[in-house]
């Protein structure tokens, strides 16, 4: 198949069972926003993003492995399997003496109660190993071209995530454990229906483990666990100098708002699944230069006007998704939603190191992006509150694509096209400062700058389009 219409295909699967599944979560958000507190969302979103940062530690990121590793058939996809879940489960051992260190993680609650995550251990853990080994399966499915099962996998895990919130939160009033809890079972659920369904149990074999593959495996994907780290740090890092520096009320109203910029990375989400699997092929070096840099300048364009939208319907996203009191969290969407933008192209550069297996090279650009955003969140906040934790996101994005899009040269030049990138992040800016400004007019101001960006962006995916029918 054209590797073109290979990777259109693929998106298209994983867009079916993303977008429904991602849209389902957060069109709920107004449900879990009336059922619980600022300060227990604030905690939930705390214990979510401490599990985000736990999980490729206890894994060692080995599912970013499996699938590179699945994909090139000179390698025997039962020992891939058998070592990734080995892998987990000796990191899952290892890792429980150091559960006191989650005492060192406090939070402070609009009413004065402080807190430790410590109360929370046993519920961490247990969501780190349903989520790691849900992670291997659905990586080993994807490897084993399984796409359809891949994306009905998603939307049975958001199904079953939504009737136990329901039951957990409505029904039984766990609040935050329950919400939580609600995850863990979906995560269990889908491991097991994947075993059955895809018959992973026939690629366990324990005996005689592939020691040079497993060494070749963990030289991939250890540079990506402090990589993944710092990735979630980046993000994390904004709601722990608010829950710390303001409240838990904020930390929960910046975390709520945070949701509309991640329908952007939703797009990045979609597309990194199928592109991860359509990277890897045949090509020359000059034809992957140029398979990378079409791609890429075509997946920028949707990326920016998706982003554009965004920062225009920052009022209304905020008005339908949460209850009114989180309603002032608009402000922070505009700024949040341009650094989304970078980050999904920023996603886009990593796809070259992963593919020369430069894992260290993505780790050390993600060092220096989230440097930049603890020390922005750490002058900012203070005197600006979520705005601050925003502009360090958004400086920090900016500055992670700058870096990788120059580094990654030195093993793929893709070739962006400059003028119209520039061009659009100049009207990017101008849009989120009259947004934030409101000035006379100012959803007149809004639908023209978006339409420009749209406009200006919109030739470079007529022209994949042409291409796509060309070839086909």
């Amino acid at each position: 198949m054209n590797q073109y219409k290979r990777l259109l295909g693929n998106t298209f699967i994983f867009a079916i069972g993303t977008f429904s599944s991602k849209i389902l979560v957060i069109l709920m958000l107004r449900f879990y926003t009336g059922m619980m507190t600022q300060d227990e969302m604030g905690v939930a979103d705390l214990i979510i993003k401490t599990t985000s940062i736990l999980y490729p530690v206890v894994s060692l990121s080995i599912g970013q492995a499996v699938i590179r590793y699945g994909l090139e058939r000179k390698y025997y996809k039962r020992s891939v399997f058998t070592i990734a879940l080995v892998t987990v489960l000796c990191g899952f051992i290892i890792a429980l003496p150091f559960h006191p260190l989650l005492n060192l993680i406090h939070y402070n609650t609009s009413a004065g109660v402080t807190g430790s995550l410590l109360e929370y251990q046993w519920i961490i853990y247990l969501y780190v190993l349903t989520s790691c080994t849900q992670n291997v399966c659905s990586q080993f499915i994807r490897a084993l071209g399984h796409v359809r099962l891949y994306a009905i996998d998603g939307i049975f895990r958001t199904f079953v995530t939504i009737m136990l919130n329901i039951l957990y939160l409505k029904v039984f009033r766990w609040n935050i454990l329950g919400y939580v809890f609600s995850i863990i079972c979906s995560d269990a659920l889908s491991t097991v229906c994947l075993f059955i369904i895809a018959g992973l149990w026939k690629y366990v074999k324990l005996k005689r483990l592939d020691t040079h593959l497993w060494r070749g495996m963990l030289a991939y994907s250890l540079p990506l666990v402090p990589d993944a780290i710092l990735v979630y740090i980046i993000g994390f890092s904004d709601q722990v100098f608010l829950a710390s520096m303001q409240d838990t009320a904020v930390s929960a109203i910046y975390s709520i708002a945070y949701r509309v910029p991640t329908l952007i990375a939703l797009v990045a989400s979609i597309f990194v699944d199928a592109w991860q699997i359509s990277m890897v092929n045949n090509n020359t070096k000059e034809e992957q230069i140029t398979f990378f840099s079409n791609v890429g300048n075509t997946y920028s364009s949707i990326v920016f006007i998706i982003a554009s939208g965004g920062v225009m319907c920052a009022k209304l996203a905020m008005t339908v998704l949460a209850v009114p009191s989180y309603y002032i969290g608009w402000t922070f969407i505009p700024i949040l939603a341009v650094g989304a933008g970078f980050n999904c192209l920023s996603s886009f550069q990593k796809s070259v190191y992963l593919l020369e297996k430069k894992t260290v090279a993505s780790f050390l650009s993600t060092a220096f992006s989230a440097v930049i955003n603890i020390g922005l969140n750490a002058l900012l906040i203070p005197r600006m509150g979520g705005t601050g934790a925003a502009l360090a996101t958004l400086i920090s994005y900016v500055a992670l694509f700058l870096y990788r899009a120059i580094d990654s040269r030195r093993f793929m030049p893709v070739r962006w096209k400059v003028p119209r990138l520039t061009l659009t992040v100049i009207l990017l800016a101008v849009q989120s400062v009259l947004m934030l400004l409101e000035p006379p007019l100012w959803l007149v101001w809004q639908i023209a700058l978006f339409g420009a960006v749209a406009a200006l962006n919109s030739r470079e995916m007529l022209l994949s389009v042409k291409k796509l029918l060309h070839r086909a």
